[in-house]
């Protein structure tokens, strides 16, 4: 019995697709972020403003917010010209590129083991604060804040990591 092939190395313009799609994934999720560190900061002015019994609730959906705010703004405005440089390197010199471009990726990937950690930890901590009935409902506001945001970046996160496990993976069969 024989081992199995490695799948064929993409033709030029597949892996120019592909790192294009990629990107163009990479920048439309980061709106996604924006939009959500907009939503996060209406939601707790509007708690605030109220004067609601869970306003509480808005000192995790500001932290996260501001995360999300910084981390969708410098994505937003790094991918049109890092994109442009991958795409020029990718058609003037490919080894570089699928080197470069391998080792930057492998460091991405690696850094989702840590963000997961972190989101499944405050996840942790928000359900942990909300069942805990002897501090009414300031503990059970801040808990729940942090679920909605620590679920909500969790569920993000993965979703960006398989799609850069997918365009490692096509990076990686280069020639």
């Amino acid at each position: 019995m024989s081992a199995p092939t490695p799948p064929a190395a993409p033709a030029p313009a597949v892996a120019e697709a592909a790192l294009v799609r990629y990107f163009s994934a990479e920048r439309a999720k980061s709106v996604v972020f924006v939009g959500c560190a907009a939503a996060a900061a209406a939601a707790s002015a509007a708690l605030v403003a109220l004067r609601s019994p869970f306003r509480a609730m808005a000192w995790p959906l500001l932290a996260a917010g501001l995360v999300q705010l910084v981390v969708g703004g410098v994505i937003f405005l790094r991918t049109p010209g890092q994109r442009a440089r991958l795409l020029q390197q990718l058609r003037s010199n490919p080894a570089g590129y699928r080197s470069d471009e391998t080792a930057r990726m492998v460091r991405v990937q690696r850094s989702f083991v840590l963000y997961k950690r972190i989101e499944v930890g405050l996840l942790a901590a928000g359900l942990a604060f909300a069942s805990i009935d002897a501090y009414g409902r300031t503990l059970y506001a801040v808990g729940m804040g942090l679920i909605l945001e620590a679920g909500l970046m969790l569920a993000l996160d993965l979703g960006a990591e398989r799609r850069g496990e997918r365009y490692l993976q096509m990076v990686k069969r280069l020639d």
